[in-house]
């Protein structure tokens, strides 16, 4: 068992458990990770040059997350610096591990895809919701960010040219 740190402890103290918190600990509980992280493996990258690989069951929980709240890549990677809750649903330890950057995440959704495993995770997931009288509506997040922009001199009009004719 991992030794808890100061934040994980304050955190396990607060007063209110949000919404976020509250669907993420139900997903936790009735998601067949154990199967998914199986039908993957087959299709997944196997370590043969580069970087390690990430864990497959880590990258279904982002997908998930990135599906249930409606995020980009990049905002599912920010989110999971950002929330204590979201960080808790991907097991991570910030002593230890990294976050998946949002171009593995992006690579993962279309194997994924290619495998058609996206589909069969989606009509589970709302398969095991209806059976247990859940229903899973959405969130959608938008992306916003501030950019630098140059600044140009102001420029005078230029008269026209008249490409070599004579006006009359």
């Amino acid at each position: 068992m991992k030794q808890q740190s100061f934040s994980n402890l304050e955190y396990e103290n607060r007063k209110k458990k949000t919404r976020k918190d509250n669907l993420l600990e139900t997903l936790e509980e009735i998601l067949p990770w154990a199967d998914w992280t199986e039908a993957v493996q087959p299709y997944y990258y196997h370590k043969r040059r580069g970087r390690k690989p990430v864990g497959i069951e880590s990258m279904i929980r982002m997908y998930v997350m990135q599906e249930v709240f409606g995020l980009s890549a990049e905002l599912a990677e920010d989110g999971i610096y950002d929330s204590f809750a979201m960080r808790n649903f991907m097991n991570l330890d910030f002593f230890e591990d990294t976050v998946p950057d949002a171009s593995t995440l992006q690579r993962f959704r279309r194997l994924l895809k290619k495998a058609g495993l996206d589909v069969k995770f989606e009509t589970e997931m709302n398969e095991i919701l209806k059976a247990k009288s859940l229903r899973l509506r959405k969130g959608h997040a938008e992306d916003a960010w501030l950019m630098k922009v140059s600044k140009r001199k102001k420029r005078t009009a230029k008269p026209a040219a008249n490409n070599g004719k004579t006006s009359k």
